[in-house]
C-alpha cells in the first residue's frame, strides 16, 4: 500500500486556504452582527408602542319613548241654550184685550224646549240671572185678514231677548202651527212688548224669555 508524500508546497497551500476561510468567516460574522443590530434598532424605533387596555363589555343604550294612549274622543255636543223662562206679568200689569187676536198663556208650560241655535246672533248664549224678566207692557198681534177669512187659528211661540232696560232686542219664532204671515205678526207684537229686566243679584242683566201668542177667532 502506497502513501502520499506531504511536500512543503502542499502544506503551505493548505495553511493559506485555512487562513483565508477564517478571515472571511470573521468578516461575515461582523457584518451579520451589524445587520442584526440595525434591524433590531429599526424595529424598536419604528414599531408603535403597544399598550394593553382592559376589555370592557359593550353597553347598548336604549331610548325609552313615552307613547301616550291615543283615545278617539267623540265630538262635543252642540251648545244648547237653556229653555226660556215663563213670562211673569207684573202685579200692576193691566189685562190686555184686543178685538182682532187673543193671546193666552194657558199651555205655556207644555211647550217643548227651543231647538239648538242655527248660527248667528246671540240666541245661543247662556245668560244667567236670579230674577226673570216680568212683562209690564203687552202688545197683541194683528190678525192677518187672509188668515181671518180662512178661519185659521193656532199658537206661535216667540223667543225674545230682553235688554237691561227691559226692551226687546230680538225676537225669533221657536214653534208655530199657523201661517208665515201670522208668525210675522207675532214677531212684530213681541218686539213692542216691554219688561222689567232680569236681575243677577241686584244688577239688571239681559235674559231670554218665551212668549206664546195664541190666534183665536171669537
Amino acid at each position: 500500500m502506497s502513501t502520499a508524500a506531504v511536500t512543503p508546497d502542499s502544506r503551505l497551500l493548505h495553511d493559506t486556504a485555512n487562513a483565508e476561510f477564517k478571515a472571511k468567516y470573521a468578516k461575515f460574522i461582523r457584518w451579520a452582527f451589524v445587520i442584526a443590530v440595525v434591524l433590531h434598532f429599526t424595529a424598536f424605533v419604528f414599531t408603535p408602542q403597544f399598550t394593553i387596555t382592559p376589555y370592557k363589555l359593550k353597553e347598548e343604550q336604549f331610548e325609552v319613548v313615552d307613547i301616550p294612549d291615543q283615545i278617539d274622543l267623540p265630538p262635543p255636543p252642540p251648545d244648547v241654550p237653556p229653555p226660556p223662562v215663563a213670562v211673569q206679568a207684573a202685579e200692576d200689569d193691566a189685562e190686555a184685550t184686543d178685538e182682532v187676536a187673543e193671546t193666552t198663556f194657558e199651555n205655556f208650560e207644555d211647550m217643548p224646549p227651543p231647538p239648538p241655535p242655527s248660527g248667528g246672533g246671540d240666541t245661543g248664549i247662556f245668560l244667567a240671572f236670579d230674577e226673570p224678566p216680568q212683562l209690564i207692557d203687552y202688545s197683541s198681534p194683528e190678525y192677518p185678514p187672509l188668515a181671518r177669512e180662512a178661519g185659521i187659528e193656532g199658537t206661535v211661540a216667540i223667543r225674545v231677548l230682553v235688554s237691561e232696560e227691559g226692551k226687546v232686542l230680538d225676537a225669533t219664532v221657536l214653534q208655530s202651527d199657523v201661517t208665515p204671515a201670522m208668525d210675522q205678526a207675532a214677531v212684530q207684537a213681541a218686539l213692542k212688548c216691554r219688561f222689567r229686566p232680569a236681575k243677577q243679584r241686584t244688577v239688571p242683566v239681559k235674559a231670554h224669555v218665551m212668549i206664546p201668542f195664541q190666534f183665536k177667532l171669537r
